[in-house]
């Protein structure tokens, strides 16, 4: 049996705490045995004692042997200070500290190290070892530099990463400005144009019209790159990859080479597709299996049509695909190998739902099989670039229609918590991730046993080891084409549940553990990098919510998450005064009911006809729905926003009403955050969810479409007079 002390103290080394305080605040403690599996996953030998023991020393000993840390991330209106380890014996007097800043300039600084104090020592192998922080020039310009140190028998490499001191926010924002706009499951739009999934053209006319009315942002579902040749594996929060796009949201008919490709026309035209379409425009649920192919036959046509005019012309367009594939480099070529790989794989067998199901040749990028893959199959895997080429053109064009309509962030995108360790991003980059575990949640009021979400989390040793650039490049593509960026589930920037994975029955999220995240670091390149895309930040942190975290964002500007369903006290809710100011305030979202939903306790019945929960709890969150209900009627009441056909006095709450939806929307924009976000689906009285979490099969998630066609919805007078209504509760406070 394993020491205990020495498999607390592994975990202490490597970010892993003993206790956590949950979402009732009080203290948990995390059983020792539960972190050995964890351990394991990141690659420590935990098989005895003395192999823990020796691991131990080796952390140990890294830490206070290695001079200069491999990145090092300082912060603007804080000293700048890099932090240095020697041997005591050998601390030498002087060191020359050259800065090769990212322009190519070098700054030289001399330090004279007698009267820096030591910060910390440590014995390594009867060695003594200090640590020292050595202030730089706080005139350093923000960015990615270069850091190396020498001295007499002291020489060290390092990143540097200069950060502001908060993130970016419109002018007008600094000032106090509310804001208002709207979240959209972009794969929900129903249009009369469309092919039974909202696509990037109506993102346009979203923003369009939505500008039109005075709003400012419309919020999207993750947008990242799923399985083109596996269009069922539809969630948003379970990408192939984050780094790149979902190009069943291309509209085909909007991409240049269609007007030029009777190819491309004339199949679209055959009456057995023009059928289909008119079909899927009119279903309930999106058919990603009946809509992705048509539009995958269509974009190949337009590939040929792209190939054959520009390719290798030397044209104008083939300049600007042939600098977007510069610019994307090596991460494009590998996502773009992936795909044309798993549409192989997939053609042989339907069951191959990613790499891991692949001969093990072609396991990784650079082995031989996969290079010989790629030469042979250069014209496919160019394809796919071409898509994602496409993509950002589209999104580029929708962010352009927010602008020219006035609104003042325009786009905003979902940064998901992690991606499918079937996926691209795993493949290309295994090292990053640990496969052996995945992220979610502890157990809970809402989920006593947990949620484990089944993706892979990054290993924080190997992205400090990586100078943080995968964490860049997420960070900085998912900036792209839009005005503001939101974290979901921000807490991971300081920490994730890490759930273990494999074969023995101490598996799943009850058995997991907390690991720690370099929280500074990571908020300081979202910062660094919000400013050079002139992105807005939203962090979703609601549940679990440590105080680093509530601490964190706020001086960081780094905008906080509200729930309106979620606050509710004894008799009424949160009056809107107290929200929060720094923060996007929404009533429900993508992981809740709809508001009617909600009222009419739709989740309760759907949850119960799942056996999700037995009857006992239906009739104890009856209950405590209805007392929810008479809290809205009470608070509506309070600001002056309840209907005039609704006595605040009746014993029962009244049905669902658009007068009620309206209110409770109205107490959502007189609130003090700035950032308001009413849902479509609300607008449209839709009471159906469309994502109940902890299913899968069982219920259509990421399915559901909105009912009313956005031709028809932007002209009804009553959705014209809520919109100006909003406009007016958000200039009113």
């Amino acid at each position: 049996m394993l020491d205990h002390q020495l498999i607390d103290r592994l975990g202490e080394l490597c970010g892993m705490p003993g206790t956590y305080f949950d979402f009732a605040g009080d203290p948990v403690t995390i059983k020792t045995e539960y972190k050995t599996p964890l351990l394991m996953a990141m690659g420590f030998d935990m098989s005895t004692n003395d192999s823990v023991q020796k691991t131990i020393e080796e952390v140990h000993a890294k830490k206070w042997q290695t001079v200069l840390k491999p990145v090092t991330v300082v912060h603007k209106q804080k000293e700048l200070a890099v932090e240095l380890c020697f041997e005591s014996a050998k601390r030498p007097n002087r060191l020359e500290l050259y800065i090769t800043l990212e322009t190519g300039d070098v700054v030289t600084h001399q330090v004279n190290l007698a009267p820096v104090a030591v910060k910390e020592t440590a014995t390594v192998a009867k060695t003594e070892y200090a640590k020292v922080d050595i202030v730089l020039s706080d005139c350093l310009p923000l960015g990615y530099h270069s850091l190396t140190v020498s001295g007499a028998g002291l020489s060290a490499e390092g990143s540097l990463i200069v950060v502001p001191e908060v993130c970016f926010e419109p002018e007008a924002m600094k000032q106090g400005k509310k804001i208002w706009g709207s979240g959209v499951q972009l794969y929900s739009v129903r249009s009369q144009r469309n092919w039974g999934m909202g696509d990037l053209t109506d993102l346009g006319t979203l923003t369009g019209e939505l500008g039109k009315q005075g709003a400012d942002f419309v919020g999207l579902n993750p947008i990242h790159a799923l399985y083109p040749s596996n269009p069922l594996h539809c969630s948003p929060y379970s990408p192939s990859s984050r780094l790149f796009d979902n190009v069943t949201y291309l509209d085909p008919e909007q991409v240049a080479e269609f007007a030029g490709s009777e190819s491309a026309q004339s199949l679209l035209a055959q009456p057995e597709n023009r059928a289909l379409l008119v079909e899927l425009r009119a279903t309930d649920y999106v058919e990603y299996d009946r809509i992705v192919p048509l539009k995958m036959q269509v974009l190949e046509r337009l590939f040929e049509e792209f190939t054959n005019k520009h390719l290798g012309q030397g044209s104008d367009r083939e300049q600007v695909f042939q600098a977007f594939c510069q610019e994307r480099g090596e991460k494009l070529d590998q996502f773009a190998l992936f795909d044309a790989l798993f549409e192989h794989f997939r053609k042989s067998d339907m069951n191959s739902w990613g790499w891991r199901c692949w001969p093990e040749a072609y396991h990784s990028p650079s082995s031989p099989s996969v290079q010989a893959f790629a030469e042979q199959n250069q014209p496919r895997i160019t394809f796919f670039k071409y898509l994602q080429w496409l993509v950002g053109q589209q999104m580029q064009a929708a962010q352009q229609k927010a602008k020219d309509a006035g609104m003042m962030v325009g786009i905003y995108r979902d940064l998901a918590v992690g991606v499918d360790s079937n996926g691209a991003d795993v493949w290309a980059g295994r090292d990053i991730y640990v496969l052996e575990a995945s992220t979610g949640a502890p157990p809970d009021a809402l989920g006593p046993q947990g949620q484990d979400w089944g993706l892979p989390p990054f290993n924080p040793a190997v992205l400090q080891e990586r100078r943080y650039q995968p964490f860049i490049e997420l960070i900085r593509n998912n900036m792209r084409n839009c005005g503001a960026l939101r974290i979901d589930h921000a807490m991971g920037l300081f920490r994730l549940w890490w759930c273990p994975n494999g074969n023995t029955e101490n598996r799943g999220a009850r058995y997991g553990c907390y690991v720690h995240y370099p929280l500074q670091d990571m908020i300081g390149i979202i910062k660094l990098e919000s400013h050079r895309q002139q992105c807005l930040v939203f962090g979703e942190d609601l549940g679990t919510v440590p105080e680093e975290i509530t601490e964190a964002l706020p001086p960081a500007r780094f905008y906080s998450s509200v729930m309106g369903i979620f606050e509710q006290g004894e008799e009424q809710f949160t009056l809107p005064s107290a929200f929060k100011t720094k923060a996007l305030a929404t009533l429900v979202c993508h992981d809740t009911p709809t508001l009617r939903g909600w009222w009419e306790c739709k989740d309760i019945e759907v949850m119960r006809a799942l056996d999700i929960i037995d009857d006992k709890r239906v009739a104890h969150d009856t209950v405590g729905r209805e007392l929810s209900r008479k809290a809205v009627v009470n608070t509506l009441a309070a600001i002056g926003e309840l209907p005039d056909a609704i006595d605040p006095l009746a014993g029962h709450s009244p049905a669902y009403s658009r007068e009620l939806m309206e209110g409770f929307s109205y107490y959502l924009t007189l609130s003090a955050s700035q950032i308001a976000g009413i849902q479509l689906e609300d607008c449209m009285m839709i009471d159906s969810p469309v994502n109940l979490p902890g299913t899968s099969f069982e219920y259509p998630n990421w399915r559901r479409r909105l009912t009313v066609p956005l031709e028809e919805f932007f002209l009804m007078e009553e959705n014209q007079r809520f919109f100006r209504n909003l406009k007016g509760c958000r200039n009113a406070v």
